[in-house]
């Protein structure tokens, strides 16, 4: 079962919640490579996302991102490899991405 509409429509609903609220909340969606091998650590790690546009984008893992796996299910920075297409979703800070949730595809 693909859980993206379900994720979609939780995000959407939280970001008219903040607006109605008088809040905001940015969550930035990209869909591209990983350039190179990620670096994993205990608490996250990173890597470098080249998107469709040809730029690339520095992505921070915590320990709180969700990654999931091309078969539904969940996974870990180790799961993550050079050349994989992937979507993330976060906040960015700087000029980075802090994922929220990455999906291998």
């Amino acid at each position: 079962m693909d859980s993206r509409p379900r994720r979609l429509a939780l995000a959407l609903a939280l970001c008219l919640l903040l607006a109605a609220c008088g809040g905001s909340f940015l969550i930035i969606f990209n869909t591209g490579t990983i350039v190179g091998a990620p670096q994993c650590h205990a608490s996250g790690g990173q890597f470098n996302l080249r998107d469709q546009g040809g730029l690339q984008v520095l992505v921070v893992i915590t320990s709180s991102t969700h990654i999931f796996v091309s078969s539904g299910g969940s996974g870990s920075c180790s799961d993550l490899f050079a050349d994989a297409p992937v979507q993330v979703s976060g906040h960015q800070d700087g000029d980075r991405l802090i994922a929220r949730d990455v999906t291998i595809n």
